[in-house]
C-alpha cells in the first residue's frame, strides 16, 4: 500500500511538473535568440548585427591607424601604434563578422522554410557583404564551410581570392532572388528601405562593384558601379537614433564609446582633421567637412535643428558617392583607354557636384567643388604643382578624396592596404609623424612599419583547429 501511494504520489508529481512545463515552456525561450524567431525577425537581426561590426571598436582602430583619430588613454593610448595590437584587440571585430554571417544563414533557413525567396536574397546579400569585409581585412578566412558545425567543426580558411569569388556569386544569386516577386519584405522589419527590392537590388551591385575594386577586377568593378546607387536617395546609412533622451542601445557606437569611456580617444593628433583638408585646398575647391568630421580636437558627436556630426546618428554605409569615386577609379586605371583622364572626369565631376550640392556633409554646408578638366593635372596644373604624371597626379587626388570621404569607414583601411607600393598610386597620406618643430625627431615616423591588415583573433587561434597562423600586421595583405 505504501509503495502504491508513493507511485501514485510520483506520478501526480510527474504530471504537475509536466503541465507545469508546458504552461511556462515558452516563457524560456528568448525571443530575440537564434532557436527562437521568424524569418522577418532574423532580417532586422541580420542588418543590425552588420551595421555594428561596421561601425564599432574595429573601425576605431582602423581609424587610430590611418591617422584620422587619436590614441590618447589607456588601451587606446597603446593601441595607437598598431605595432601593439594582438590577436585579443580582434576578438570583437572577429566576432561581430562572423556573428553576422550566422544570422545571415539562419535567415536563409527561415526564409525558405516560409518560401519567401525575396527575403532569402536578403540573406545571401548579407552573408555576402560580411564575407567579403572578413576577405577584405584579414585575406585568408573561413568561408565555405561555415556554420556546418556537424560536418565542418574546424572550418578550413579559404584564400582571400575564393572568399572574393564566392561573394560575387552569392552576390549574384541574391539580386535574382531579389527580383523573383516570391515573397515579400516587411515594410516595418525593413529598417533602411521599408521593403523596397528596388534599393535592395541596387546595394547588391554596390557591393559587387566594392568587393571588384577590392579584387582588382575594374572593368567589373565600373559595370557594377554604374548599376548601384545612382542617387543620394539610394544611400544606405547606418541607424541610430543618438537623441539625448534615447536609450543607450540604440546610440551611435563612437558616441557610446566616448560617453563611457570619455578621453581614451580624439582626433588632436589625426592628419584627418589637422592637415588634409588645408592640403586640398585650391582655386576650384574649398572643402567643407571638416566641421562634419570633427568638431575641435574630437570627432564630431553633436547636433543641432538643422546639422549632425557624422558620428552623432546615422552613418554612410554604401552610397551614390562610393559608386561615383569607383568609377572614377575604375576608369583611370585602363591603360589602353587614351582617354582615360577625361572619361575618369565625367563621373568625378558629377561627384564634386554632389559635394556643391551639400550631399554628404550632414547639413554642415555646400563648400565648392567646381569641375576639374585635364589641363589641373598637367605638369604645372592646379593639381599637379609638383610636375609628376598626369594619371599618377589624378590618382593622388582620388585616393585623398577617398580618405576624406570615408573618414569613419573601413574603406579608408582597405585603401591604404590594396594601394600599398602600387605604383599608380603615390604616397597619398601621411601616417603618424613627428609634428612637433622643436622635437629632435620632427618629421620622422613615430612608429615603424606600416598597418596593412587586420591581426587574426585568439579566439579563433584558440578554437580552430584550421588556424593557419598568426600574421604580423605589417605583412602586406594585397599582392
Amino acid at each position: 500500500m505504501k509503495k502504491n501511494k508513493i507511485l501514485i504520489l510520483s506520478i501526480g508529481l510527474l504530471l504537475f511538473m509536466t503541465s507545469c512545463e508546458k504552461f511556462v515552456e515558452d516563457y524560456y525561450k528568448d525571443p530575440n535568440g537564434i532557436d527562437y524567431t521568424v524569418a522577418e525577425q532574423e532580417m532586422t537581426a541580420v542588418m543590425l548585427s552588420n551595421q555594428f561590426f561596421h561601425k564599432a571598436d574595429g573601425l576605431r582602430m582602423a581609424m587610430m591607424w590611418m591617422n584620422q583619430a587619436t590614441g590618447i588613454a589607456r588601451q587606446y593610448e597603446s593601441l595607437d601604434n598598431w605595432n601593439n595590437a594582438n590577436g585579443k584587440d580582434f576578438n570583437g571585430p572577429w566576432s561581430q563578422v562572423y556573428l553576422t554571417m550566422t544570422h545571415a544563414d539562419y535567415l536563409m533557413k527561415l526564409a525558405e522554410e516560409e518560401n519567401n525567396i525575396t527575403l532569402r536574397g536578403i540573406g545571401k546579400l548579407y552573408k555576402a557583404w560580411a564575407g567579403g569585409e572578413a576577405a577584405s581585412l584579414w585575406g585568408d578566412v573561413p568561408f565555405s564551410q561555415l556554420n556546418s558545425f556537424d560536418e565542418y567543426p574546424d572550418p578550413v580558411y579559404d584564400t582571400q581570392e575564393q572568399v572574393f569569388n564566392q561573394v560575387q556569386d552569392l552576390l549574384d544569386e541574391a539580386i535574382v532572388d531579389l527580383s523573383s516577386n516570391v515573397g515579400i519584405l516587411n515594410t516595418d522589419r525593413d529598417i533602411y528601405f521599408g521593403g523596397s527590392t528596388y534599393n535592395w537590388i541596387k546595394i547588391a551591385h554596390g557591393l559587387k562593384a566594392r568587393f571588384y575594386l577590392h579584387s582588382k577586377d575594374y572593368d567589373l568593378a565600373l559595370q557594377e558601379a554604374l548599376q548601384g546607387p545612382s542617387s543620394v536617395y539610394d544611400d544606405l546609412y547606418a541607424k541610430f537614433d543618438s537623441n539625448d533622451d534615447t536609450p543607450y542601445g540604440k546610440w551611435n557606437p563612437t558616441k557610446f564609446f566616448d560617453l563611457v569611456r570619455g578621453g581614451d580617444m580624439d582626433a588632436s593628433e589625426a592628419f584627418a582633421n589637422n592637415d588634409i583638408f588645408g592640403d586640398r585646398y585650391n582655386s576650384k575647391t574649398n572643402d567643407f567637412r571638416q566641421s562634419y568630421n570633427y568638431a575641435g580636437d574630437n570627432l564630431n558627436m553633436s547636433s543641432g535643428s538643422d546639422r549632425a556630426g557624422k558620428f552623432f546618428g546615422d552613418m554612410p554605409m554604401v552610397t551614390y558617392g562610393e559608386m561615383l569615386l569607383i568609377a572614377t577609379e575604375a576608369t583611370l586605371r585602363d591603360a589602353t583607354n587614351s582617354n582615360r583622364i577625361d572619361d575618369a572626369l565625367n563621373y568625378y565631376n558629377t561627384y564634386r557636384a554632389l559635394l556643391t550640392s551639400g550631399a554628404y556633409s550632414g547639413g554642415y554646408g555646400t563648400g565648392n567643388f567646381q569641375d576639374y578638366d585635364a589641363a589641373d593635372f598637367d605638369a604645372g596644373g592646379i593639381e599637379n604643382q609638383d610636375n609628376i604624371d598626369p594619371v599618377k597626379a589624378f590618382f593622388r587626388e582620388i585616393f585623398e578624396e577617398r580618405y576624406v570621404f570615408f573618414i569613419g569607414d573601413y574603406e579608408s583601411f582597405i585603401d591604404f592596404s590594396r594601394s600599398f607600393n602600387d605604383p599608380m598610386v603615390p604616397q597619398y597620406m601621411k601616417l603618424h609623424y613627428e609634428t612637433d618643430s622643436n622635437s629632435p625627431n620632427f618629421g620622422n615616423p613615430l612608429y615603424s612599419g606600416q598597418p596593412l591588415r587586420f591581426i587574426y583573433p585568439q579566439n579563433e587561434r584558440d578554437a580552430n583547429d584550421n588556424f593557419p597562423g598568426m600574421i604580423d600586421i605589417n605583412t602586406p595583405l594585397y599582392n
